[in-house]
């Protein structure tokens, strides 16, 4: 009815103030990230949607308007007067001013600018009582202009339809090409609700371009009204004379002619579905919203039908911007976790790539010693090869000298030099090439992962600037030991030293010229000073020599990298200190935060869509929430939900942070699947919201089950389902940390899904917090340093009952009066009792599965067959009365998954059993 479009407009009203408020808590969130967090640019630039949010914000600002176009002024005053039952409008006029409906307590009349500045003009409608707006009032001047401060006609009235805000605007009539611009000047700050009102039997081509610039404009579906000339009357046809229902039956066919006629033409234009049909309600809600196609529908139908394309419209327009807001809250939430996973890796791998370069380095120096010092005859028997092939080859020693001796202006003397430096430079380039051929395998051992690493530990210490760094040292080691680039003399210091230490033995030489001072620098004499100059050389200095220098050079280089080594470590532990420090930010605070807000945002999200669930009645109480059944909701039958008051905001965030890992877990057959969420604030007269959490019904849990009594194939089919429940979980990354009999649940046929994922977490988010049930909680959860393998022991302890078949305490555990001693004697390996009737490989598997050490718990991968296993045989042994209960093999894609190892540190609270 139309009564109820002022509870529609409210309901929109209160979304967006609930909005406002999210929006709100994300700007300061994402503020206090830019200003505390210590995040690389790309990842805050990712985070800081400014402009998304900012124009959220716009959007949220907007006014929902019902704005009135048509085929004329006639058509538009038609429609108004039906829905606001009364005849407010004149017919058979045109060129109106803009026109807007708004509440009031009596009746009123202005002309206006903008709803801010009065016109004082005496109008007609001031000169005596008026029903229907006097034409004068409504016409257009011809010196008023659309485009430049036209007056608008703005109406008060105590009309129902009117209350919560509601605002009725029918545009000025303007020329197709102006539209756009007069409407954008006027109403850029409104959330438009389009009705277009037809009282023709087709659309001319004005009409047709008008529509097709409202679509442009607005990009929303319209609602098409076929509004008749003779006023809307209920009367029956009942009371009528025979005549009067004949002409009311030809009249009645007459429109719905014409209503077929308009409704063709508007399909082959492509405006409304050709299947669709306006009698249907239940189809018809909606649909303009879900297939971007507008509505059409007769006068008759006004109550009914305006009331859904308001409320879709409005429903849409909400919705999309809480699911934008929850993608913005997700897209961060994921982002800090995946900053946690690599803060985590970083802290765990930095002092292991510390050690690991180390190592290395350290292999490297003495390996590079142990060469120097043993392979002295090696580089001597180089030496002697290339000297000797050097003597066999004399003129090629010569070669690119000047062999001539046209230079008259080189003295004999200076042309021994030159000699002599040239043999140095061919000798020590073909020692030096030999040697790294020799040994040239080392380089690629030692220099290639070494490097890589070295440069990924010194990426982010900028304090290394200027100074030398630990992987040039490493290069100084290679290229002082087995001179790496050989192409220039200057990059090889050995190449130096060599010449040097040659220099000095040859200067003890004769030099030919003194016998005689007329001596001609030609080529024979050339050959002779070579000749004499190799004869001279002796292999085993020159190789004592290099090793000598070679040593020196690798040691002073070892000695600078200890240093860098040094300085890097220290400024990496500094590094990793504040690592440490954004992950707790992270985790305690940033994360959490978003979490609840992914909470808020969704769950309205959810709200909008399906509305608040409906409770049956109570089917269980946990220590943290109400589990009800309830109405079918969002098309889950059978539907149920956990109402969950959170007392403090370290409840709020813990329950968010479940609610976000609970979601975002695909589908699988061994999870129970959270479909939605709902805040109620109305909770206990709204004190306190409570969050109900919607999922699909289970019939029982386990706890039940054993307490009612299952038989032996079904427990182990349970079991089953268990592993598969947790191995997927652990494939994507998460722990559940709280398996228990009672966060297993079980459907119609018995077979198991898990739940409750309160303590559910990613392994590098885990704070080392105490949680569980002490029964099944690992010995080293204690020590707040633990991984996935505490879900491994806990399934053994589940296992154990499952086996047992009761519920009652192991007898080793019922014996102590607290949690403390309990783990107190679980440290000291106290574990569940064998029972008489337990099967040898169960009993194994259970012992596996709960041992002292986590590296010795096996794999669930390693479970799984051997559960298996023991079904088999048990189906072999039955006595086939249980065949409904037949194994049903998983689905290959399960992922075999291997637990990472890590660990963190913090306290939380304990679940009781």
């Amino acid at each position: 009815m139309l009564s109820d479009i002022p509870k529609e407009f409210k309901k929109y009203s209160k979304h967006c103030q609930s909005l406002r408020k999210i929006l709100q808590d994300t700007r300061t969130s994402l503020e206090d990230v830019n200003n505390v967090l210590q995040l690389t640019r790309d990842i805050k630039d990712d985070l800081l949607s400014i402009d998304t949010i900012q124009n959220i914000k716009n959007k949220l600002d907007r006014v929902p308007t019902i704005l009135v176009f048509g085929q004329n002024c006639h058509s538009k005053a038609l429609f108004v007067n039906i829905l606001l039952g009364q005849t407010i409008l004149p017919l058979y006029s045109q060129r109106w001013r803009y026109v807007t409906f708004i509440y009031g307590q009596t009746k009123n009349i202005r002309l206006t600018l903008g709803h801010e500045i009065e016109i004082v003009e005496q109008l007609k409608a001031h000169e005596k009582p008026w029903v229907t707006i006097p034409v004068e009032d409504l016409l257009r001047g011809d010196e008023e202009s659309l485009l430049d401060h036209c007056p608008s006609l703005e109406v008060e009235l105590c009309n129902s339809i009117l209350r919560e805000n509601v605002e009725i605007v029918v545009p000025a009539d303007c020329e197709v090409d102006e539209l756009s611009e007069i409407l954008n000047k006027n109403m850029n700050n409104v959330l438009p609700l389009v009705i277009y009102s037809v009282s023709e039997e087709i659309l001319n081509d004005s009409n047709i371009q008008q529509i097709r610039k409202l679509k442009d404009i607005y990009k929303i579906p319209l609602l098409f009204v076929n509004v008749t000339s003779t006023e809307h009357t209920s009367l029956s046809t009942e009371s009528l004379t025979e005549s009067e229902q004949h002409t009311a039956e030809l009249e009645a066919a007459r429109e719905s002619a014409k209503l077929q006629n308009l409704r063709d033409q508007l399909v082959r234009l492509g405006f409304v579905s050709e299947n669709f049909k306006t009698d249907d309600v239940t189809k018809r809600k909606s649909l303009c919203l879900e297939c971007s196609l507008d509505t059409l529908i007769c006068d008759k139908k006004i109550n009914e039908e305006s009331v859904i394309y308001i409320t879709d419209v409005l429903k849409s327009t909400v919705l999309k911007l809480s699911a934008k807001l929850s993608e913005i809250h997700t897209k961060c939430l994921r982002k800090f976790i995946l900053c946690a996973f690599d803060m985590a890796r970083e802290i765990q791998i930095t002092p292991k790539r510390i050690h690991y370069a180390q190592e290395i380095e350290m292999k490297l120096y003495k390996t590079l010693m142990r060469i120097a010092c043993e392979q002295q005859e090696e580089i001597t028997a180089i030496i002697q090869r290339t000297l000797q092939d050097m003597r066999s080859n004399v003129a090629e020693v010569l070669e690119g000298y000047n062999h001539n001796g046209t230079n008259h202006q080189l003295t004999p003397k200076m042309a021994t030099l030159e000699i002599q430096q040239l043999v140095l430079k061919k000798l020590s380039t073909s020692v030096a090439t030999q040697i790294v051929q020799s040994v040239g395998c080392l380089q690629e051992s030692f220099t290639g992962t070494l490097q890589r690493c070295l440069e990924s530990l010194e990426r982010n210490c900028h304090d290394l600037e200027g100074n030398l760094s630990a992987s040039d040292a490493v290069k100084q080691i290679i290229s002082a030991a087995y001179s790496i680039d050989l192409k220039s003399s200057t990059s090889f210091s050995i190449v130096h030293t060599l010449m040097d230490r040659l220099r000095t033995l040859l200067s003890t030489f004769a030099p030919p010229w003194a016998s005689s001072n007329n001596t001609h620098c030609n080529f024979q004499w050339q050959l002779q000073i070579v000749t004499n100059m190799i004869d001279k050389l002796s292999a085993s200095k020159l190789a004592k020599t290099i090793s000598m220098q070679f040593q020196e050079h690798v040691k002073s280089s070892h000695e600078a990298f200890q240093a860098a080594m040094r300085s890097l470590e220290g400024q990496l532990t500094c590094q990793l200190e504040q690592t440490e420090e954004q992950r707790i930010k992270i985790r305690k605070k940033h994360a959490p935060k978003f979490a609840r807000l992914v909470l808020e945002s969704t769950s309205l999200c959810d709200l909008i869509r399906y509305g608040m669930p409906k409770q049956i009645k109570e089917i269980g109480r946990g220590q943290y929430g109400v589990v009800s059944s309830c109405e079918p909701w969002a098309r889950i039958n059978p539907c149920a939900f956990k109402s969950v008051v959170p007392p403090d905001d370290r409840h709020w965030n813990d329950l968010a942070m479940e609610f976000f890992y609970t979601r975002t877990i695909p589908e699988h057959p061994r999870i129970v699947k959270l479909r939605g969420s709902v805040i109620d604030y109305t909770y206990a007269g709204g004190s306190s919201p409570a969050v109900l959490l919607i999922m699909e019904r289970m019939t029982k849990d386990l706890y039940c089950g054993l307490r009612n009594g299952l038989s032996w194939i079904v427990r182990l089919q349970i079991a089953i389902d268990v592993i598969e429940g947790i191995r997927y979980l652990h494939s994507q990354g998460l722990v559940h940390r709280d398996i228990k009999l009672k966060n297993v649940l079980l459907d119609n046929k018995d077979r198991a899904k898990l739940t409750d994922f309160g303590f559910c977490i990613p392994e590098a988010m885990m704070s080392g917090s105490i949680v569980g049930t002490p029964v099944h909680m690992a010995p080293e959860l204690l020590s707040g340093r633990y991984d996935s393998s505490v879900d491994v022991y806990a399934f053994g302890i589940l296992f154990w009952y499952i086996c047992a078949g009761q519920v009652k305490l192991p007898t080793h555990f019922d014996q102590f009066q607290n949690k403390e001693q309990l783990w107190n004697n679980v440290r000291r390996g106290t574990r569940p009792e064998c029972l008489p009737h337990f099967d040898e490989a169960c009993w194994n598997l259970m012992e596996q599965c709960w041992a002292a050490e986590p590296f010795e718990r096996p794999l669930l991968g390693y479970v799984q067959p051997q559960l298996e296993a023991i079904y088999r045989r048990a189906l072999t042994e039955s006595s086939g009365k249980l065949s409904s209960y037949r194994y049903s093999p998983p689905d290959k894609s399960y992922l075999k998954f291997k637990e990472d190892y890590c660990y963190n540190h913090n306290f939380a609270y304990f679940r009781e059993y």
